[in-house]
């Protein structure tokens, strides 16, 4: 799985580009050993190749490249020759960054600052990125819809963010999307929306097609088959759903779902407005 490599707040390095030729291993491993508790992020470089590893109050919760995961054991072999950098913050800050590596890439329909009530009214946890200019690229960190940490984009940038990746179930992704479907039976026929969107979506999520009975609708409810792969699942219902709206003429907006919105799976359902 390719990881999302998010920028550290440059404030709170506490060094930068040691090389291991002067600063060896030992010496790394001894100074991370005599900061208690330790909440941070390690980088190493070397020839190309780059890796983070995240510390939170005093345990590692792991290591990983643009690619995949690394064993924070095998550094002195697998960056013998590195450049090292040390940032030290905040537990919540750490673990957040260790969080997002593998996060949800979201697109906010709003610019900034416009975007801000927005992120506290959903309590936005997560990072929020602005538009690449000139190989500058603003990324702050947000916990429970308040700044943490990082640089903020310019007024008027396109915004997008990276949420930690919700670890759920079939069960609890059917429920998040029951919920749903039953606060939308107040603007929609459900049985009839359901259909049509699922025929014109067969071709492209064969899970919908009626004859495969993979997903399906009864009563007003969602059942789905524990064999399909839940990423194929959540695409197919965040597309199902979209094309529901379509062919109701309804507006998300105006579908009364509080109970929904304050779910976890909420920021990364492909609902944001």
């Amino acid at each position: 799985m390719s990881h999302v490599w998010l920028d550290i707040p440059p404030e709170r390095a506490v060094y930068g580009g040691l090389s291991t030729d002067h600063y060896p291993w030992t010496e790394v491993y001894t100074d991370l050993s005599q900061r208690s508790l330790f909440s941070g992020v390690l980088e190493v470089q070397q020839a190309g190749l780059v890796g983070r590893f995240v510390w939170v109050g005093g345990q590692v919760r792991g290591g990983h490249d643009q690619e995949g995961d690394l064993d924070v054991r095998t550094l002195p072999v697998t960056f013998a020759r590195a450049q090292v950098s040390l940032s030290q913050m905040e537990p919540a800050l750490a673990q957040l960054i260790w969080l997002c590596r593998d996060g949800e890439q979201i697109r906010l329909p709003l610019s900034w600052p416009n975007a801000r009530d927005l992120l506290a009214s959903r309590r936005f946890r997560g990072a929020l990125l602005g538009q690449q200019v000139a190989g500058r690229q603003a990324c702050s960190y947000w916990e429970d819809g308040r700044l943490l940490a990082g640089s903020l984009p310019q007024p008027g940038e396109a915004l997008n963010t990276v949420v930690p990746r919700a670890r759920y179930t079939h069960a609890d992704l059917t429920a998040f999307w029951n919920e749903v479907l039953r606060a939308s039976s107040s603007r929609m026929d459900l049985h009839v929306t359901w259909k049509q969107a699922a025929t014109q979506l067969a071709d492209e999520h064969p899970c919908l097609d009626p004859f495969a009975r993979e997903v399906w609708l009864t009563n007003g409810a969602l059942h789905a088959d524990p064999e399909l792969p839940i990423a194929e699942l959540r695409a197919a219902l965040q597309d199902q759903y979209r094309s529901m709206l379509d062919l109701s003429g309804v507006a998300l907006r105006s579908v009364p779902m509080p109970e929904a919105r304050a779910h976890p799976l909420w920021a990364s359902s492909g609902l944001e407005e």
